[in-house]
């Protein structure tokens, strides 16, 4: 999606996201790349788009972590590895639940292309 601007009354406000998101719910499993031992975690995303996500996890990340992640999308019979970036961690649930924004930085094309896919068909 192109960047684009949005007039709310009093202000003006731009729309950051290049890509078009959809609301869904995909299994996730992750932990971060730089920790003793990988040990994952399971969450859900609420949106992906091609670029990146919007997950629930059970702690706050700093912003630049790295975290492998195992996602299961209906076009593949088995989870798919990427690696993503947080931008931001946001506490909605006192001390147990966080809204993680993170975007992909090494993730497969064939990956990349069912996301797309899946948001196209939305």
């Amino acid at each position: 999606m192109d960047n684009k601007q949005e007039s709310q009354p009093g202000n003006i406000q731009f729309e950051r996201r290049r890509f078009k998101r959809i609301n869904g719910s995909y299994i996730v499993s992750y932990a971060p790349i730089k920790s003793e031992e990988l040990k994952f975690d399971i969450s859900q995303t609420k949106n992906i788009c091609e670029d990146g996500m919007l997950f629930i996890s059970d702690r706050k990340f700093e912003k630049d972590v790295v975290l492998k992640m195992k996602l299961r999308l209906p076009e593949f019979s088995d989870y798919v590895i990427v690696q993503v970036q947080v931008i931001d961690s946001i506490k909605r649930v006192k001390v147990i639940m966080y809204e993680t924004r993170a975007r992909f930085i090494e993730v497969e094309e064939k990956v990349r292309e069912a996301i797309r896919k899946l948001v196209d068909h939305e």
